[in-house]
Formats: structure tokens, C-alpha cells, sequence
């Protein structure tokens, strides 16, 4: 059966029908989660999640997951299904491969042709925004006047009372 050469066909499944993997290693964080709501809520489902034949999920885990919390569970969606059950060694290749191909992004591309609003709306956050624009960006030297801010902020934020100032309680 392993032999027998494997080929993909598109299948429709409801979306509570598709089973998690179990041992899927592949996480991501709440922005991430939120970012790909946010995505599948504007362009609905671009990239269909590929199943076992038996309705195990080996990629998009992700995106089932945000679908269900979007509320979306008894829709029935395109899925990647293999013309035979894929064997357990298989399964964990594809799992793999479709997780870790992804590839990396060309950093001066990014800060060329996409503006900081763009990425940060597509899910990058600063640390990935240092990454790009760090050598791009040209911060203006401004002075900085200590004792303004410090007069802004003893009229602003010390207040008398039960408050703390200074150092000491009253």
C-alpha cells in the first residue's frame, strides 16, 4: 500500500468533524491565534487543512482551531484529503514538512515594500519590526530636557493626600 503512489484530492468536512492530532507539536501564541482570526474573518479560508483518510489532521491545525473559536464549527469546508491512509512515518514527515517549510522572509524587501501599519496588521510585532527597519530607519536626535519633564511631571502626577510622593507617604 505504501507503494501505491499518493496523489490529493479536495473533500468537504465539517469543520467539528476533523480530528486534532494529539502529539501535534506545532503551538502558537494568543497574538498569533488572534492575528489568524483576523485573517480568516477577512479572507475567509484561503489555505485548506490537509486530513488523514481517516479525518486526522496533518496540517492546519491552526486554522481549525480559530475557525471553532470563530464560531464556525458545524461549516463545511475544503480539505486536502490523500487517496490512501497516509502510514504513521508519513503522517510525521508531512506534519513536519508542511509546519517547517515555510520558509523566511527577505527583511529589506519587507521594509521596501510594506509599511509598518501593513505588517502590524498582518500579525508582526516589534521585535520582528526591529528586525526589519533597524538598519532602514533614521531616528531624529532630539534634546532631551530633564528638568521639563520634570516639572511636567511634578504638576501632573503628584497630587497631596494619601498619595506617594517623593519618596514618603502621607
Amino acid at each position: 500500500m505504501k507503494n501505491q503512489k499518493l496523489f490529493w484530492k479536495t473533500e468537504k468536512r465539517k469543520v467539528k468533524d476533523l480530528l486534532p492530532y494529539e502529539r501535534n507539536p506545532r503551538v502558537i501564541s494568543n497574538k498569533q491565534m488572534e492575528d489568524l482570526k483576523r485573517s480568516l474573518k477577512k479572507f475567509n479560508l484561503a489555505e485548506v487543512p490537509a486530513i488523514n483518510e481517516d479525518g486526522k489532521i496533518c496540517a492546519g491545525h491552526q486554522r481549525v482551531q480559530a475557525l471553532i473559536l470563530l464560531g464556525r464549527g458545524e461549516e463545511e469546508i475544503d480539505v486536502r484529503v490523500p487517496s490512501r491512509q497516509l502510514t504513521d512515518a508519513e503522517f510525521k514527515d508531512y506534519l513536519l514538512t508542511s509546519n517547517r517549510s515555510g520558509g523566511e522572509f527577505n527583511w529589506d524587501m519587507l521594509a521596501e515594500d510594506f509599511g509598518i501599519d501593513e505588517l502590524k496588521t498582518s500579525g508582526f510585532d516589534d521585535t520582528d519590526l526591529s528586525h526589519i527597519f533597524d538598519s532602514n530607519l533614521e531616528i531624529e536626535d532630539t534634546e532631551w530636557d530633564e528638568e521639563a519633564e520634570l516639572e511636567k511631571v511634578k504638576k501632573t502626577d503628584i497630587k497631596q493626600g494619601d498619595h506617594f510622593m517623593l519618596g514618603r507617604h502621607h
